[in-house]
């Protein structure tokens, strides 16, 4: 759905769009960090008569958040989907519904191992004084935000980069993190892969410590589960082996990629979605 509300974008079929990314947004709940990413594309593509009389820094800014018809229209379309299916399963399943799809991001505390960074410090303070616990849950959205907010204006005119960054970032500094998360980012890699300026070496060690990051979780977090190895805290220092090979990734990502808008200067759609031929431009 995420694939398919981006493809609907940029072929500007946007009340599609709107009705998709609504589904998705209901059925995962993580496609709405795309919102601000989309709405600044809509304004700046459908909103040009505003942005032309920008004189300064400021005013650019200022008429780049203000809201298109188009955006208006795509804001409106998403938020009365999702408010209508959220209204049509809270009358069948009742509170339990909204609890579980959403509040329950919010409160949420997995003490239990997983790929995050914030398990262990969580499970200490759970045991502790359950407010540090609920201090650092919270905190955990700090770091998202920033990010989202940060590769969004940055990148918002090459979409498909802009929501595979955010996407890992989103991920690799969630409070919670599984292998089933992978695939919210990994589902947009091909877009970027003919805008990489890597070589096989390079695209090939990124591959492979990042495969082997998580192989050195898998062993502890084995032994620790199923023969109850006393090894928690060797769990942990796993996770942060793999939030660091994350974050190098995201910084190779970040510097070896191409960006060009997703609309050219005519409003059609860029080539590089097109395009599926790996670029190799650096010698082994």
């Amino acid at each position: 759905m995420v694939v398919g509300t981006l493809y609907l974008i940029l072929k500007k079929q946007n009340v599609l769009a709107a009705l998709l990314f609504a589904l998705a947004v209901h059925t995962k709940t993580y496609p709405i960090v795309y919102a601000p990413s989309i709405y600044l594309l809509m304004n700046e593509q459908y909103g040009l008569s505003y942005r032309t009389k920008a004189k300064t820094k400021l005013q650019y800014v200022l008429t780049l958040l203000w809201p298109s018809d188009i955006s208006m229209v795509f804001a409106a379309i998403g938020a009365f989907v999702t408010i209508g299916l959220c209204f049509i399963f809270y009358i069948m399943y009742g509170q339990i519904f909204l609890d579980e799809t959403y509040l329950y991001h919010i409160t949420r505390k997995d003490i239990q191992h997983n790929f995050s960074i914030y398990f262990y410090p969580l499970r200490i303070s759970e045991q502790l004084e359950p407010i540090f616990s609920s201090i650092i849950g919270l905190s955990a959205f700090l770091p998202q935000l920033g990010a989202t907010l940060t590769f969004t204006y940055k990148y918002y005119r090459d979409l498909p980069f802009c929501w595979f960054i955010i996407t890992l970032a989103f991920v690799t500094f969630n409070k919670v993190c599984t292998s089933q998360y992978f695939l919210w980012y990994l589902c947009l890699l091909p877009l970027i892969l003919p805008s990489l300026k890597l070589s096989i070496k390079e695209a090939s060690l990124m591959f492979v410590l990042w495969l082997a990051a998580q192989g050195v979780w898998f062993l502890p977090a084995y032994y620790y589960e199923y023969h109850h190895y006393d090894i928690l805290g060797l769990v942990w220092t796993a996770s942060l082996l793999f939030f660091w090979i994350n974050i190098w990734c995201m910084w190779t990502f970040l510097r070896s990629y191409q960006h060009s808008p997703v609309l050219d200067e005519n409003n059609q759609l860029g080539k590089q979605i097109v395009l599926w031929k790996w670029p190799v431009t650096k010698a082994d």
